[in-house]
């Protein structure tokens, strides 16, 4: 597979000597920006910022087994979410703030800085060359931000990776679930830096070999091993704990059909309560909702494959494969 890799020029910048590659940025979020967080132009595995808390077992949001998958399968791009939109949206004011704050000018670089496996992207630098401080924006509902004492692990393993790479002191510039802003500056933590580069090591090596690690593949999902692994017409021998495994699978299918019965029948006798009635109440308090919406929207393929046949196969799209588990 061939890797969009542009022009970059390596330099070496004052703080510590450390050596990075200075790489011209693709549109943030898109495919050839994923592309240069996940691979290097060598074809090895690398990590953005973003991934260290995962790599390091602290993000809330993805698990270690979630990032060997990823870095496992080619890049997808991820639909602009809410909270993304938020930071996107609020990320010029709050470096506008910091450049305040600090005194200088602070932008968002054209760049991005690579050092040994990791690739990142800075929300705000004050020299796009030779960088001596660095910013990251942050926009929370989960956390209210003092001091540095409050700053979450998974922000602080992100800082520290961008520290590694640049070597220059990082200020969180933090609207916060208070709606607060603080700027605090993250210390400098060499030990878990050297912890971190340590591990992006064994793990990217991991990625590299093609290999499917015990302890990560204990933690795929069914979806993520369908992913992974084509299907082949062949039979392997379940080991004797697979039997209480299928019996926990036939036992879960068997309490959810009860349940959607159950629901079905709930559902039916409140129906024929509320009749035309909207609101029930009980003791005079709201307890149900049974409301009118407008129909949904759908596309009559049925017909526009036979009116129009040939624009139907024109926008015809095919999902990928996926396989199906059936207990016999």
């Amino acid at each position: 597979m061939s890797l969009p890799q542009k022009e970059t020029e390596t330099i070496m910048i004052t703080q510590g000597a450390v050596e990075f590659e200075r790489i011209p940025k693709p549109k943030h979020g898109s495919e050839d920006w994923l592309r240069l967080r996940w691979r290097d132009k060598n074809g090895r595995c690398t990590f953005g910022a973003s991934d260290a808390p995962a790599l390091m077992g602290a993000s809330p949001y993805s698990t270690r087994s979630d990032l060997f998958f990823d870095k496992s399968v080619d890049p997808t791009v991820e639909e602009d979410k809410p909270v993304f939109r938020r930071g996107n949206v609020l990320e010029p004011a709050l470096l506008e703030e910091a450049s305040h704050l600090l005194g200088v000018n602070v932008f968002t670089p054209s760049v991005m800085y690579r050092a040994g496996r990791f690739t990142i992207s800075k929300d705000g630098v004050d020299n796009e060359e030779r960088p001596t401080v660095g910013v990251e924006a942050k926009t929370s509902a989960r956390y209210s931000v003092h001091t540095a004492d409050d700053l979450p692990f998974e922000w602080r393993w992100q800082g520290w990776a961008q520290q590694s790479v640049l070597n220059v002191p990082l200020f969180f510039i933090v609207l916060d679930r208070d709606l607060r802003i603080s700027m605090v500056e993250l210390p400098r933590n060499q030990e878990a830096i050297d912890q971190l580069w340590a591990e992006a090591e064994r793990f990217g090596a991991l990625v590299d070999s093609g290999a499917r690690a015990d302890a990560e593949i204990n933690q795929f999902s069914a979806d993520q091993i369908a992913s992974l692994y084509k299907a082949t017409p062949t039979a392997i021998e379940l080991p004797e704990s697979a039997r209480a495994v299928l019996a926990n699978l036939r036992d879960a299918r068997e309490t959810r059909r009860v349940a959607e019965k159950q629901e079905t029948i709930a559902k039916d006798e409140l129906a024929r309560l509320l009749l035309a009635h909207e609101i029930g109440l009980l003791d005079g308090e709201q307890v149900i909702t049974w409301k009118q919406h407008s129909g949904k929207q759908a596309l009559d393929t049925k017909r526009l494959r036979a009116d129009l046949p040939e624009v139907y196969e024109n926008f015809l799209k095919i999902g990928d494969p996926f396989r199906v588990m059936r207990v016999k």
